[in-house]
């Protein structure tokens, strides 16, 4: 849908149409200076705030454009709450400098932490057997979120509930699984508003292909796209895809299954099955040309944090089906219109990769290769 307004929220349409109005009024012209002018210019200051919170407000009413808590109230509208975070978790493994000659018991809900502020609590009671050094049981973050990924292997090894003979605990695995859920942010608001606008299919069982889709994007809030394929009658292949273009591991898969499957989803005959989608990989080779005087800033827009190869690769990988297209990095090189402030190249000459079209199970992946140079040329 093209983007349009309830109300004009432009600031000098509107100065021009309350000076206007004014001069009418009074039947004279208002001249800079004139207190009567001043005046009016004032009032359209606040005018134009108020028109543009009008026509937000009215905007915020359609699915397409709504964020934050007006997104959750047109959720509810469909049955659909926004993804709550999702926790980190590892194994923990407590033990003691001498065998005991008693069992040891460490209660569910047993803290540990690495640092005072985040905590991790064991999953279900475990038991040291008599005679045995150690025992290793499930621990899960107090607190959902990626930012607790990531805690290496022996990092998180202080005891906050003291057990008798315990003398070390350690997390013996990496800290996975915590993911954002649909936060309030723009990336959020997205994908919670692509499962409501995939909703209505939720009313009947899953065989619709969208229906399959809305179901896969509700079992993981890492899953951001979602293939469908059948290829005969009552087989159901569904591929999904983890942000960042990330392939899902089996415990996803089986999560994705598990929710489709169901016997309120899935129709009778269907068999459904979650398979990753296969990556195709593509290297990167280019020359771009610049001016003496925009070097610089041609190099941040081009190889800086964030710049056209960054915005490539993740425009690249981060949707099933989408064919590998140099010409959306030559766009990108060329103009760079996400920051007014940047400066593109003046020419580019893009010899990897090369068009490469990717079926609805595949997804692009750069391989990490990557040659880029640049020329200065006269102005």
């Amino acid at each position: 849908m093209a983007d349009f307004d309830f109300v004009a929220t432009d600031a000098a349409e509107i100065y021009n149409t309350v000076i206007q109005s004014l001069m009418d009024e009074v039947n004279e012209p208002l001249y800079p200076g004139d207190e009567r002018r001043i005046f009016g210019e004032a009032v359209v200051a606040v005018m134009v705030a108020m028109y543009n919170e009008f026509n937000d407000r009215a905007k915020q009413r359609m699915l397409q454009y709504a964020r934050g808590a007006v997104l959750d109230a047109l959720g509810e509208r469909m049955n659909v709450t926004r993804a709550e975070p999702s926790r980190a978790h590892a194994t923990f493994r407590f033990s003691v400098q001498a065998a005991q000659t008693e069992n040891i018991i460490i209660d569910a809900g047993t803290r540990v932490t690495p640092d005072g502020v985040v905590y991790f609590t064991t999953d279900t009671i475990a038991v040291l057997q008599a005679g045995q050094t150690y025992v290793d049981v499930e621990a899960t973050c107090s607190e959902g979120g990626s930012i607790y990924n990531g805690y290496a292997a022996g990092t998180i090894s202080t005891l906050v509930d003291l057990i008798p003979y315990i003398s070390e605990v350690k997390n013996t695995t990496i800290t996975t699984g915590g993911d954002d859920g649909e936060p309030y942010t723009e990336d959020g608001d997205n994908r919670f508003r692509e499962r409501i606008r995939l909703a209505p299919a939720q009313l009947s069982t899953a065989g619709p292909e969208s229906a399959y889709r809305y179901w896969a994007l509700t079992a993981d809030p890492d899953i951001i796209d979602v293939a469908i394929d059948s290829p005969e009658a009552n087989i159901i292949n569904i591929y999904p895809l983890m942000t960042g273009g990330a392939i899902p591991d089996e415990e996803t898969l089986q999560k994705v299954e598990d929710t489709c499957s169901a016997d309120d989803v899935r129709p009778m005959t269907d068999v459904v099955t979650a398979i990753a989608p296969t990556q195709v990989s593509y290297d990167i080779e280019l020359k771009y040309y610049c001016t003496q005087e925009n070097e610089a800033d041609t190099i941040k827009a081009v190889e800086g944090e964030g710049g056209a190869i960054d915005r490539y690769n993740e425009w690249q990988c981060t949707a099933l089906g989408r064919d590998i297209n140099p010409d959306q990095l030559r766009k990108l090189v060329l103009c760079p219109d996400w920051d007014s402030t940047l400066v593109g190249a003046d020419r580019v000459e893009v010899t990897k990769p090369v068009f490469t079209a990717l079926s609805a199970s595949q997804v692009a992946k750069f391989s990490g290769t990557m040659t880029i140079t640049h020329e200065v040329v006269s102005g």
